[in-house]
């Protein structure tokens, strides 16, 4: 049985709010077996994307994703080229003309998050002390995409 809640959530936290709350209906993080993987720019990528089955592991991934789920990593994954790319909720909702903007956004991506876990991907330990899988970041304002994470969903994307 399915209860009802209501939260009040700062507007500015919204996205993350349905982002964190995806992952807790996922059925909360997995165990953070390393470290991710940290590039010369800094960013942070999941430590698989060196690994000799990484596209495997993408398109495992990539076949776990709903419609809207993909949508969303194309347009990131197709505006990242050789620099990890930060994009705003509010340019991706309309990049995509999504209704519901910023907010829809983070919910498609809480799903992707779920999406991410059913595809038994790994989950790190951040720096702030929670979990985190890294297909993606989210620094709270804007999510970030490196290019070799972009790359691997780039070929996944061919191959559907």
């Amino acid at each position: 049985m399915l209860i009802p809640i209501t939260v009040h959530v700062p507007e500015r936290l919204v996205p993350d709010f349905y982002v964190r709350f995806g992952e807790y209906m996922s059925q909360g993080p997995q165990s953070a077996p390393s470290a991710p993987k940290v590039l010369e720019s800094g960013a942070l990528a999941p430590a698989w994307v060196d690994s000799d089955e990484a596209e495997q592991i993408a398109l495992a991934l990539w076949e776990e994703v709903s419609g809207p789920g993909h949508s969303v990593l194309i347009y990131l994954s197709r505006a990242t080229d050789k620099e990890p790319r930060r994009f705003r909720p509010d340019e991706v909702a309309t990049a995509l003309q999504h209704p519901k903007g910023a907010s829809g956004i983070a919910g498609i991506l809480g799903g992707v998050g779920k999406a991410i876990r059913r595809a038994d991907l790994p989950i790190y330990n951040t720096p702030r002390g929670g979990t985190w899988h890294y297909v993606w970041d989210w620094d709270g304002e804007e999510y970030t995409m490196t290019p070799e994470v972009a790359r691997l969903l780039r070929k996944a994307e061919r191959h559907r």
